[in-house]
């Protein structure tokens, strides 16, 4: 890590955070998720942001924590040139020296990030995940949720399908699906076609490893329910493959390497006119508040990942039935919960 005269200070911690209830996608299944936070302090001012560690892209806590401890940053408020320096680090630990170092800057600046970059103040409504579940919690969940104008329904088989069109029953809401890559190309074209009229979007339903034309066959299954790839879409360089067989792509900071590695998927999907999703891990309100200061560029919100949270170590966001409510502060807006 590169001190400037000892003015130039980082800190890199993991934490254990909880969330209410066992999360279940198609692939796993768990209740404690380790994140990494860096914190990047000059004169007083600290800049923080969060690592999503995610075993689907081969990264863990430790090497990640590892990672960041090797850092070398010369200038704090040359981001691009920092990021370049440290481009060898895993997307999800270039996420959070990335966030780190737009917080810090717009802290000193006294702008919020969202100003930083130029854009409007954001007013995200999200959707709500329902983790895979049996049937009857799902649909207690659903009506517990119905104030909220989105909830998005993880699948994995085809009980799970079944489980969904029960939700559908006793909910108003817009409904997502989001397969996390379950099903194989004939599946997921049948499950596109029965979807129509029943949800507003498909996430995901192929492996990635299946490639494109899969993902192509399941869009035309799907119109004109959009079909948005997340696995698929790691970062800008995965966007012109999937031009034109896929609706749009789904754009996690976790995933792409933070706010900068954001905006360069949007220009890159905007450019082969694509839809935008942006989308979460499991974080704590300090990854939810960087993605949410980019929210006014996206089609579809998808920040839940704070809300599912029983110990989230972070306040200054608010949660109101799906909106995130960003405070009136600089930088990110988001502090160590407790006194300030």
């Amino acid at each position: 890590m590169t001190l400037r005269g000892g003015v130039l200070k980082t800190q890199v911690r993991t934490i254990t955070v909880h969330t209410k209830r066992t999360f279940a996608i198609a692939r796993s299944s768990d209740d404690a998720f380790e994140r990494v936070i860096l914190e990047v302090e000059e004169d007083g001012e600290i800049g923080r942001g969060e690592a999503a560690p995610s075993g689907r892209y081969y990264q863990d806590a430790e090497g990640v924590a590892a990672a960041l401890e090797s850092v070398e940053i010369r200038d704090p408020w040359d981001i691009r040139g920092t990021l370049r320096r440290n481009a060898g680090l895993p997307p999800t630990a270039l996420c959070a020296l990335d966030n780190a170092l737009h917080d810090l800057a717009a802290k000193r600046l006294g702008v919020p990030v969202y100003r930083l970059v130029g854009l409007g103040r954001p007013e995200p409504v999200s959707a709500y995940t329902l983790g895979i579940a049996d049937r009857e919690t799902t649909v207690a969940d659903a009506e517990r949720l119905r104030d909220y104008p989105i909830l998005k329904v993880k699948i994995g088989g085809w009980e799970d399908v079944e489980t969904l069109r029960a939700v559908r029953e006793v909910s108003d809401a817009e409904l997502w699906v989001d397969a996390n890559e379950a099903f194989s190309t004939d599946e997921a074209v049948e499950l596109a076609r029965g979807l129509r009229g029943v949800v507003g979007m498909i996430e995901q339903p192929v492996p990635a490893s299946a490639g494109p034309e899969a993902l192509r066959a399941v869009t035309e299954a799907a119109h004109p329910v959009p079909v948005m790839a997340d696995e698929a879409a790691v970062d800008a360089r995965d966007v012109p493959k999937l031009a034109g067989c896929v609706s749009g792509v789904n754009v996690k900071l976790a995933k792409c390497g933070g706010i900068r590695g954001a905006l360069e998927m949007v220009h890159a999907a905007r450019a082969h006119g694509m839809k935008l999703m942006l989308g979460c891990m499991v974080e704590t309100s300090l990854g939810i508040s960087a993605a949410a200061h980019l929210s006014g560029l996206f089609d579809f919100v998808d920040l839940d990942g704070a809300m599912l949270l029983a110990d989230d170590p972070f306040e200054g966001p608010e949660y109101e039935r799906g909106r995130i409510l960003l405070p009136e502060a600089p930088g990110l807006g988001v502090w160590p919960a407790g006194p300030r």
